[in-house]
């Protein structure tokens, strides 16, 4: 991931601090913007390619912008067009892998 997240580092003209992985419930991701620091779901690592890129697009762009306002919709479009799709296949899986126990 480390590859991926410079690429968009240097694409974004941003710096990270900090990125984790870390198993995580209900999250894709997590940008602290004032820290600098992402934080990425182990679980992403199971789903396609381009869903684990949206979400370090996704994170990198809130150090930009840290809300879902319009500057950082834009940013989205104009760094990762098809975001949205992308968006929607992630959040129709499931965050994490629950254990089922009989």
């Amino acid at each position: 991931m480390a590859p991926l997240v410079e690429a968009w580092e240097r694409r974004l003209s941003v710096s990270v601090d900090g990125f984790y992985v870390q198993q995580m419930k209900t999250k894709w991701g997590s940008c602290n913007p004032s820290a600098c620091t992402i934080r990425l779901n182990t679980e992403l690592a199971k789903k396609p390619k381009e869903c684990l890129e949206y979400i370090v697009v996704h994170e990198l762009a809130h150090l930009l912008e840290p809300t879902h306002g319009p500057r950082f919709v834009a940013t989205m479009d104009r760094v990762l067009p098809g975001w949205r799709e992308t968006r929607d296949l992630l959040n129709r899986l499931p965050a994490s892998h629950q254990r089922w126990s009989y």
